[in-house]
């Protein structure tokens, strides 16, 4: 299991700037070179990416293994460098929820969604995932990609899920997780961690309580 602990430009919530899925990990064009040797550690391809010129890849993309998602911003030649990567890219058509890294979670096997989302887009994102998709609330939040940390081992919530949240997250997504923090106590865990089946990085902030829980939530000991 490969492990980092670090920043992006002197940023813990590492969440913003990168997405890792099973087939490849998404960091931004120019990213620091600690940062981008951190990335090495998920042991998938590494592609080099921007969404309408910015870094902030990982709030704009949402992937799995299947397809990756990304804001209507998105340039044609950013969509091409992202086609690169073999997954076919679906530009989702609105722009109410154009962080979509903060508006869906997922894995292989299923995809949580603001429930705002309308039951068209909902069909989208499945047809672009290729899994079942849920739409729910996180612990009061809207915003579920940036309440989850998800992998096709594990998942990693906001601390404040509820009981009945954890089975839904344990039945939509195929496997175990626990609740938890990250960088200190902050619950938006999608912010603070980056992780696959076969590593995780961490912000540099976090603690060693919260290090220990991100990895049994996600399978990583």
């Amino acid at each position: 299991m490969g492990f980092w602990r670090g920043q992006f430009g002197g940023n813990p919530y590492i969440g913003l700037y990168a997405k890792a899925s099973d087939s490849v990990v998404i960091i931004p064009n120019g990213a620091p070179e600690k940062f981008a040797f951190g990335a090495k550690v998920l042991d998938t391809p590494i592609l080099s990416a921007s969404v309408d010129g910015s870094p902030y890849v990982g709030l704009y993309l949402a992937m799995n293994s299947n397809g990756i998602i990304a804001p209507p911003f998105l340039m044609a030649r950013e969509k091409a460098e992202l086609e690169s990567t073999g997954l076919p890219v679906t530009v989702l058509p609105s722009s109410r929820f154009c962080a979509i890294g903060n508006n869906i979670a997922c894995n292989d096997t299923g995809a949580l969604v603001n429930p705002d989302f309308p039951p068209e887009l909902r069909k989208l994102v499945g047809k672009a995932l290729g899994v079942p998709v849920r739409a729910a609330t996180l612990a009061g939040y809207h915003t579920v990609g940036s309440a989850l940390v998800v992998t096709n081992k594990g998942w990693l919530a906001h601390n404040r899920i509820e009981p009945q949240e954890a089975d839904m997250l344990k039945e939509l997504f195929g496997c175990d997780g626990m609740n938890g923090t990250t960088n200190m106590g902050n619950a938006l865990v999608g912010l603070g961690a980056v992780a696959n089946s076969s590593g995780l990085i961490i912000g540099e902030s976090c603690s060693g309580f919260e290090e220990s829980r991100i990895r049994q939530a996600l399978d990583l000991v």
